[in-house]
């Protein structure tokens, strides 16, 4: 047995060295910010490395030299001067440090220590999880424990409060790009009058909910429109209802025009050249597709997260909530309201839309023209709440099957949209390609619904 001298010693949770190397490059080199990397204040250990360093980010980028005088007054304006060591340590920060030529790898070593630091945090926080009696069970804490884990790839993002005269600035600048073209103001889905009515499309940082009694198409609306997205954007489909391979049907079906029901049986000879024009389309496309079954929301997180890294990422869509799994609440709804919270919060963290599929009570079976309405969605009044946008796809004809007036006629009834008006969408649904497309002509008359129906938003526009 070896003696307690023999032991390798504990890896080393900071480097002062590495931290003042890469503020003394930085002090030598403005232009060497573009190779640290992302590296943030929070990941220096020394609290007036901390301030040094924000000193001279903040400089750089608001394109002004940060030299050790000009960082010396920063610091001084702000009352903190002393704090960090004056301008002697500051001296000594560019005068210790030969050249920024290694400074990539300072920087990684500054951020690897932080994330020693935050894993042996974490760690601690499980140890004493395992160790504290509770009422929790080994599963429940093992999820807790992951989702610790899981939030160390967050280092260096964490916000603080800003006041409005410094978001202005930034907000004023994205105004004017927008004015004039340069930058994007939302993701169109494709089909014109729902963009229209969305006012361009799927905003990023917005969790979308489209919901439907089952039957009604919402499946096939949003892979319609992921399909739509993935010819200039990055869409990851979590589809915890159908395969792969119904999904893969789906989109072969749309784009070849071809009845999903010869895919799935025997096609004819005349569908080939169809599908063989499917498979070209469909091969461009950046739409990915993960038939796992009931995930939990840490590995929906994990799994956008690895995607966005790998190839990137830029429209979530989640199919559906009611069959997701896990999570700390007993009761139901209570679990379907933490599901929409925590997809919220990833459509943000990830700067996307997170579009969420969910279902419908049957109490819009009770009123005259079926319409369904926000207290409908089943199991969480919470989705209403966190959701930015709601919409619910409605089909009359699933209730009037003898109207012929009705066939393919589909509506999107927008009931929430927290930057923009509500309204409904009149759309073709062509069900045996499972595609839908623009409503033309005069709309259809229910008989159960009044004499003459109004006119959806989009048809105005």
């Amino acid at each position: 047995m070896n003696a307690p001298d023999d032991f390798p010693q504990a890896r080393a949770l900071f480097s002062v060295e590495a931290e003042q190397a890469v503020l003394g490059g930085l002090l030598l080199d403005n232009n060497a910010v573009d190779r640290i990397n992302g590296l943030e204040p929070v990941h220096f250990y020394r609290d007036d490395h901390r301030e040094v360093y924000s000193a001279i980010y903040r400089l750089v980028v608001a394109n002004r030299p940060a030299d050790v005088v000009t960082v010396f007054e920063v610091l001084q304006s702000q009352g903190k001067a002393e704090r960090v060591g004056g301008l002697g340590y500051l001296t000594e920060l560019a005068h210790r440090t030969p050249s920024a030529a290694n400074i990539a790898r300072y920087a990684e070593i500054v951020r690897d220590r932080a994330m020693l630091r935050e894993t042996a945090a974490a760690a601690r926080k499980v140890l004493e999880m395992v160790e504290t009696p509770s009422p929790m069970k080994g599963a429940e804490i093992l999820d807790r424990a992951q989702a610790l884990l899981s939030g160390l790839a967050q280092i260096g993002v964490r916000r603080e409060p800003k006041f409005l005269s410094e978001l202005m600035t930034e907000f004023v600048e994205a105004v004017d790009q927008r004015y004039h073209g340069t930058t994007e103001t939302a993701i169109p889905t494709g089909i014109p009058s729902l963009d229209r009515a969305l006012n361009g499309g799927l905003r990023r940082g917005n969790l979308v909910i489209v919901a439907g009694r089952p039957s009604m198409g919402k499946t096939a609306l949003t892979t319609d429109i992921g399909l739509n997205m993935a010819t200039t954007y990055g869409v990851l489909l979590l589809s915890m209802e159908m395969s792969d391979q119904e999904i893969v049907a789906r989109a072969a079906a749309s784009r070849g025009t071809i009845r999903l029901s010869s895919l799935l049986n025997r096609m004819e000879d005349t569908d080939w050249p169809r599908l063989t024009y499917a498979v070209q389309q469909v091969a461009d496309l950046a739409f990915a597709v993960d038939d796992s079954p009931a995930l939990t929301l840490l590995e929906v997180r994990m799994k956008a997260k690895a995607h966005q890294r790998k190839y990137g990422l830029d429209v979530l869509i989640v199919d559906y909530l009611g069959l997701m799994t896990g999570g700390e609440e007993k009761m139901r709804t209570q679990q379907i309201g933490a599901y929409s919270r925590g997809l919220k919060a990833l459509a943000k963290e990830l700067n996307v839309p997170v579009v969420a599929l969910a279902q419908l009570s049957r109490k819009n079976e009770d009123r005259p023209d079926k319409k369904p309405i926000l207290s409908d969605l089943r199991d969480s009044g919470d989705i209403e709440q966190d959701a930015d946008v709601v919409m619910f796809v409605h089909r009359p004809e699933m209730y009037e099957p003898n109207n012929t007036d009705l066939k393919g006629f589909a509506e999107v009834l927008i009931r929430k949209q927290r930057n923009g008006a509500l309204g409904d969408v009149p759309l073709l649904y062509r069900g045996a390609v499972t595609k839908f497309d623009e409503w033309t002509g005069p709309l259809p008359m229910l008989s159960a619904g009044p004499a003459v129906r109004k006119r959806g938003i989009a048809a105005d526009l």
